[in-house]
């Protein structure tokens, strides 16, 4: 099952509403152009190399980058967060959701700032 086209992200409380502009093989690219900026977001999935003991692991990732267009005054600026999960075939995929949402609860805006902050 495909993600909503289109996607809608929130960001510093604005819905922004990425269209799907590409689709196949695993991944996906969504775009939002506005005046001022805009966003992208990549959706990938897929298998990695069969590992020496013969498992299969599958890799995740979604990634959203936001480009803010340089003006007279100022330079062109990128921002861009990451997701990764990466599970092995045989594994109990709701055991390895759990952990993947745990990640995901963890990033608040409290612990966003303490990563800006370089604390670990």
């Amino acid at each position: 099952m495909a993600f909503t086209d289109p996607v809608p992200v929130t960001i510093a409380g604005a819905t922004k509403n990425l269209v799907r502009i590409d689709a196949g093989k695993g991944a996906s690219e969504y775009r939002l152009v506005e005046p001022t900026q805009s966003f992208q977001m990549f959706i990938r999935s897929q298998e990695q190399k069969v590992e020496a003991d013969g498992r299969r692991k599958f890799r995740h990732n979604i990634s959203l980058r936001q480009t803010v267009f340089a003006t007279s005054t100022t330079a062109e600026l990128i921002r861009e967060a990451q997701c990764t999960f990466v599970h092995y075939s045989s594994d109990d995929i709701t055991a390895a959701d759990d952990v993947f949402l745990a990640v995901s609860a963890m990033m608040t805006a409290a612990n966003a700032v303490k990563l800006n902050n370089f604390e670990s």
